[in-house]
C-alpha cells in the first residue's frame, strides 16, 4: 500500500472581500495571524503584491496557493470587478475538489452567483470574529495538506502597509529596509514640490521688498542655507545612528530610525522651500535674475540628497540576497552635500550688476 504525500500550499486560508466591508475581516485576519494560521490577506500580503501583475498572482492564489477560500459575501463582494475574478478563480478550483474549499461567508443577504443554494454558510451576523476564526481552525484540524512556513521576501517598503507588514516580521537588517522606506516615502510625498522647483514654478508669497530690503532678506537666507549642512550630519552621525539602528548584534529602535529619515528628508523639504520663497518674493524687475540666480544654489544639494536616498535603497534592496550567502556585508555610502561653483559665480555676477544699476 502506498500513500500520497500531502499537498503543500502557501497558506492555510486566502481571504476574498470588498473593501467596504475590511472592517470585519480585518478583525477576522488579526485573530488568525495570532493563532499562526498563514493566511493571504491583502494587506499583509503587500510586499508580495507590489509590482506584480495581479490578474495573473491572485489568480495563482485562489485557484492553487491556499488550502481554503473564505469568501466574504456581501452586495459590494457580489459587485466588484476584483471580487469576481477572485470568485471566479475560486470556483474553478473548488470545481476539481473533491472536498470543500470555498467557505462562504454572508455579510448580508446577497446571493453568490454560480454558488448553489443548498451549500452552507456561515452567517457573519450572527458569529463573532472569534468565533468564525474557530470554525476555520476546526477545518484546518481535519482537511490534508502542509502550509510552507516562508514568508515572501520583505524589501524597502514603498508603503504604509507595506511598511506595516515589515515590522510585524521584522526580518534580518529590517531596520536598513525600514529607514530606506521612510527615507522614499517621504520623498515621495514632496514630488510635487520637487517638479514645481525643476520648472523654477513658485506661487506668490505675499513678501514684498523693495531693491534695499532685498539685500537683508538674502542675507537671511544664505544665513538659514548655512544651517542646512550641520542639521543634515546630526542625522548621519554615528551617534545617532546607534541610537536608533541599536549596537552590533542588537534590535534597533523603530520609531527611533523613522525619526531620523524624516528630518533627513526635511532639510531636503527645507532647501525646496527656499528656493519657493526666494522665486515667490515681490521684488522689482532689476532684482528677479538676482533671485533667481540665488533660488539655483539650491540645486546641486537637492540632487544630491536625491542620489543619496536612491543609493540608500538600492543597497536596502540588495540586502536580502546578500545576507542569504552568509557572507559578511559592509555598507559604505558617501554623502556629499555641495554650492555648485557656477552656481555662486553666476550669483555672484549678478549681484555686482544689481548693485552697479542701483548706483544709477
Amino acid at each position: 500500500m502506498t500513500v500520497a504525500a500531502a499537498q503543500t500550499f502557501d497558506y492555510d486560508v486566502a481571504l476574498s472581500y470588498a473593501g467596504e466591508d475590511r472592517a470585519y475581516v480585518q478583525q477576522v485576519a488579526e485573530l488568525l495571524k495570532q493563532r499562526d494560521i498563514r493566511i493571504f490577506y491583502d494587506e499583509y500580503a503587500a510586499a508580495e503584491l507590489w509590482g506584480s501583475d495581479l490578474y495573473v498572482l491572485l489568480d495563482e492564489v485562489y485557484r492553487k496557493r491556499a488550502r481554503f477560500a473564505v469568501a466574504f459575501v456581501s452586495a459590494h463582494y457580489v459587485s466588484k470587478t476584483w471580487t469576481r475574478h477572485e470568485r471566479q478563480s475560486v470556483q474553478a478550483r473548488a470545481l476539481i475538489e473533491i472536498g470543500p474549499y470555498l467557505l462562504p461567508v454572508r455579510l448580508d443577504d446577497s446571493e453568490l452567483p454560480g454558488l448553489r443554494p443548498t451549500v452552507a454558510y456561515v452567517d457573519a451576523r450572527r458569529k463573532l470574529p472569534e468565533q468564525l476564526v474557530s470554525l476555520i481552525e476546526q477545518k484546518l484540524s481535519v482537511t490534508p495538506g502542509v502550509t510552507t512556513i516562508e514568508p515572501p521576501v520583505l524589501r524597502v517598503p514603498r508603503t504604509t502597509d507595506q511598511q506595516r507588514e515589515l515590522l510585524a516580521q521584522r526580518p534580518p537588517a529590517w531596520e536598513y529596509l525600514l529607514y530606506a522606506g521612510v527615507l522614499w516615502q517621504r520623498r515621495e510625498a514632496l514630488e510635487p514640490k520637487w517638479r514645481d522647483h525643476e520648472l523654477g514654478y513658485a506661487r506668490r508669497t505675499g513678501q514684498h521688498f523693495d531693491d534695499r530690503e532685498v539685500f537683508d532678506f538674502l542675507g537671511n537666507v544664505f544665513n538659514d542655507l548655512q544651517a542646512f549642512g550641520p542639521n543634515i550630519l546630526k542625522m548621519l552621525a554615528t551617534q545617532a545612528q546607534e541610537r536608533a539602528f541599536g549596537p552590533l548584534g542588537q534590535s534597533g529602535d523603530p520609531a527611533l530610525i523613522e525619526h531620523i529619515a524624516t528630518r533627513f528628508v526635511e532639510v531636503y523639504e527645507d532647501l525646496i522651500d527656499m528656493a519657493a520663497n526666494l522665486r515667490g518674493a515681490g521684488v522689482s524687475r532689476k532684482l528677479a535674475p538676482y533671485m533667481e540666480t540665488a533660488a539655483h544654489l539650491t540645486d546641486t544639494p537637492l540632487r544630491e540628497i536625491r542620489e543619496f536616498i536612491d543609493q540608500i535603497v538600492a543597497v536596502a534592496d540588495s540586502l536580502p540576497e546578500r545576507l542569504a550567502t552568509g557572507d559578511p556585508i559592509v555598507i559604505e555610502l558617501m554623502f556629499t552635500l555641495t554650492v555648485d561653483d557656477e552656481a555662486l559665480k553666476n550669483h555672484e555676477r549678478e549681484g555686482e550688476r544689481v548693485k552697479t544699476r542701483l548706483l544709477e
